[in-house]
């Protein structure tokens, strides 16, 4: 060998263009496994935001087969996560509910209907989510589509 090749050999370190696409690649890297953690979050919170709306619309129900009113003092889970910072506020509707997925009016709550609604605290793509006495579901969000919403 000659003593170019050993003096390389001997160096054995990364060029600064080496340490540059090293550092790149793992840059883009935790960027997109940041992204994918963060929909997964946000996916998570909407799926416990609708399965306490399912659970509160069949406690409703159960409640006008026995006393015929949907009328409630108070609703038994009024945020989502059950426990530490809310995702999302539960409540019944006060007001009728523009749905922007399907595009209909949700009822306003009384004693013969009720539309339950899930408002996000922070940002959501699907806005509020919607759930009826005749179990029909809805988004508040334009142009947020009910099916990435509520999967069945």
């Amino acid at each position: 060998m000659t003593a170019k090749f050993r003096a390389v050999r001997a160096n054995g370190g990364f060029t600064a263009i080496e340490l540059v696409v090293g550092l790149v690649i793992v840059g883009l890297l935790v960027a997109v496994a940041v992204a994918s953690f963060l929909d997964h979050m946000e996916r998570k919170a909407r799926a416990q935001a609708r399965s306490a709306l399912v659970e509160l619309a069949e406690g409703l129900r159960m409640q006008h087969t026995r006393t015929g009113s949907f009328e409630i003092a108070g609703l038994p889970i009024t945020q989502s996560p059950r426990e530490g910072d809310a995702a999302y506020a539960i409540s019944l509707a006060r007001t009728p509910m523009a749905a922007a997925d399907p595009n209909i009016v949700f009822p306003a709550s009384t004693a013969q209907e009720f539309t339950l609604q899930a408002v996000p605290v922070g940002e959501d793509a699907c806005g509020s989510l919607l759930i009826d006495h005749a179990g029909r579901v809805g988004v508040t969000a334009p142009g947020a589509k009910l099916v990435d919403c509520w999967p069945r």
